[in-house]
Formats: structure tokens, sequence, C-alpha cells
């Protein structure tokens, strides 16, 4: 699959304070240096890809959460499009194989085998406070609609309207309060969904996160939650 990554950095609500523009998937890493908040790493992805997307009408796409080591994730992919009537197709082919290289991605960075991965379809205000996660990290793309905003703690919602946000398609890493290196115990860098406007298309989110690795048994029965 070809990618662009841009290589300029992008100021993030009038600051880049504890932000890295990854010119390269590889720059994901940085995200366990000490004083990093976010890593975002923009891409240009195949037009057929936007335009397979943007013609699907709403509560088409999956909805779906599981758990599986990353050798599984194509599979479990493949089970959730299935599910919602998805057959094969040059978009459905291009999306779950940008779900597994993220996924790939986001294990290497984190050097865990099992991954929880969300695909979410939001037609709603979810998370319209800024917050921060309590994980170590999380991986965000967003595949339709306004990507995950960004900003310092402290701004009212006006100010946070004017502030940074990921953009269609780009990846952002982002480091938890569970993370080793977290500079301090309060955020220097919250997040939050778009505000949803009345009339808007629905949102398709994924999300993944390092899993617990299940028991001798749960791993020989290979169960996907």
């Amino acid at each position: 699959m070809t990618m662009q990554a841009l290589s300029s950095r992008t100021p993030l609500g009038g600051t880049e304070d504890g932000v890295v523009a990854a010119a390269t998937p590889d720059e994901l890493s940085r995200i366990h240096d000490a004083g990093v908040d976010l890593v975002r790493w923009g891409r240009s992805m195949p037009g057929v890809l936007a335009s397979w997307l943007d013609g699907l009408p709403d509560g088409r796409l999956p909805h779906v959460r599981f758990s599986a080591p990353l050798g599984a994730v194509e599979r479990a992919a493949i089970a959730a499009f299935d599910s919602a009537d998805l057959g094969p197709c040059v978009g459905r082919h291009l999306l779950i194989g940008d779900i597994v290289l993220l996924a790939m991605l986001y294990s290497h960075v984190e050097q865990s085998e099992w991954l929880s991965v969300r695909l979410d379809r939001i037609d709603h205000d979810a998370c319209r406070k800024p917050h921060i996660d309590r994980v170590t990290t999380r991986l965000l793309c967003t595949y339709r609609g306004d990507g995950t905003e960004f900003g310092p703690p402290g701004h009212g919602d006006e100010g946070w309207r004017r502030g940074g946000s990921l953009g269609r398609f780009e990846v952002g890493l982002v480091k938890g309060l569970l993370h080793p290196a977290r500079r301090t115990a309060a955020p220097a860098l919250l997040h939050r969904s778009p505000r949803f406007q009345p009339g808007s298309r629905e949102r398709f989110l994924l999300c993944i996160g390092a899993a617990h690795t299940p028991s001798a048994e749960g791993r020989n029965s290979e169960t996907l939650h």
C-alpha cells in the first residue's frame, strides 16, 4: 500500500509542546521519550479508499471490539467486515490492510503481542470532555469524519475549537496516565472527540491498545473478544 508521510511539523493549538510530527512510521516510537505526549504521523491514502468509505451509508461499517494476538488481527477484522455484510472489494481490502499495518506498527512500538482493537461508528457527542486515558499508550486513526482534537488543559470550548486535531487517515499515538515516562502527575496534553454536528455523517474510528496476555487455556482456544 502506497503512503506518503508528511515531513513538516504542524503546530497544535498554537504550540508544539509535547507533540512530535513523525516523518516516518519508525518515529512513532518517540512516544516513549520523556516530554512527548503525542506523536502524529500524517500520510496520504488511496483515493479509492476514501471514496468507498464515503459512499457507505451510516450503520454499514463494523462496530466491534476484540482482543487478539497480532497474527490474528487480520482474521478478526475480516470476520467483522463479513458480519457487517461488506463483501470483498478494493476499498474493504485496503481498509483491512491498513488496520493490520497499524496493528503491526503499534505492536512493534509497545512490544506487545496481544492487542485490543476497536472499530467505532460514532454518531453522537462521545468523550466530549478533554481527558487523558488511563492506559500506557493508545493509537487513534479516523477513517471517516473529523479527527480527534488535542490541546493543553485549561482550554475553554472556544479554545478547543481553534485548537489542533488529527486529519483524516492521520495516525495519532498518545501517551496515557500509566506510561512510565509520564512527565508529571498532571497531563500536559488532553484529547477529546470532535463535536458531532446535527445532520453529520457518522465517524469511523480505529483505536488500538495493548491487551493483557490471556491464560494458556485462552491462548489455546484462540478466543477473540
